[in-house]
């Protein structure tokens, strides 16, 4: 009967967190969504034009239909000046924003080529991290939940669970060149939702190291907070 109830009381504790969970990501996309049409609103900035231009006399345009090239400036401009509040209730940045440029026979092939390499680049950034930090709680703890197997286990599988947790990314800047071989170049900047990502990264990280929960969300906390 003990067994029956403690299997019950698992199960609502686990319904209760994927509640929570469903619930802080609809606010936190309504939230997004706020943003965005703010930002479809804005005009062009004196520094968006500024940088559209050297950009047009290096050779970049956008594709058929895109916003133009001040446009997408300054919605990055913007993405980057958004704050939120991080755990401690100090200011700090919304987006991660990664810049990737990449060639290819074809726009469409230069723009998911430059757009993966965008989320590889930090991911390996993010992957860098994490692991630095674990290993250092792991050096300056004279008493730690954390030990060499742990973090010995998350090198192993800290790549998959970042690149799982990079969802979700908004496109800021997509512009394209003409090279003289007739190749695309194409350049690509990604914005990434901090307090999403955040999000995600706690639930994949403590469901791999559960016993290291509360250290990983301090860990993810500061990473985000100080180094992006």
């Amino acid at each position: 009967m003990k067994k029956i109830f403690l299997m019950v009381a698992v199960a609502m504790m686990t319904a209760t967190v994927s509640a929570q969970s469903a619930i802080e990501l609809a606010k936190q996309q309504k939230e997004l969504n706020d943003i965005n049409r703010k930002l479809l609103k804005e005009k062009p900035t004196k520094e968006a034009k500024r940088q559209a231009k050297e950009l047009k006399k290096e050779g970049w345009t956008v594709p058929a239909g895109e916003r133009t090239i001040e446009q997408q400036l300054t919605t990055s401009q913007l993405y980057g000046e958004e704050l939120m509040a991080d755990e401690n209730g100090a200011p700090t940045k919304r987006f991660i924003q990664q810049t990737a440029i990449q060639t290819a026979g074809s726009f469409n092939a230069g723009y998911a080529a430059a757009r993966s390499s965008a989320q590889v680049e930090l991911a390996a950034l993010l992957q860098t991290e994490i692991v630095s930090a674990m290993q250092s709680k792991l050096d300056n703890a004279q008493s730690s939940a954390i030990s060499a197997t742990t973090v010995d286990k998350f090198n192993q599988r800290t790549k998959a669970i970042v690149d799982q947790s990079l969802t979700n990314s908004i496109p800021c800047v997509k512009i394209y060149r003409r090279l003289t071989n007739g190749n695309f170049e194409v350049q690509v900047r990604l914005a990434f939702d901090k307090k999403e990502l955040a999000a995600r990264l706690k639930r994949n990280l403590q469901k791999e190291l559960e016993e290291e929960g509360d250290e990983l969300n301090d860990i993810v906390d500061d990473i985000l907070s100080t180094k992006f």
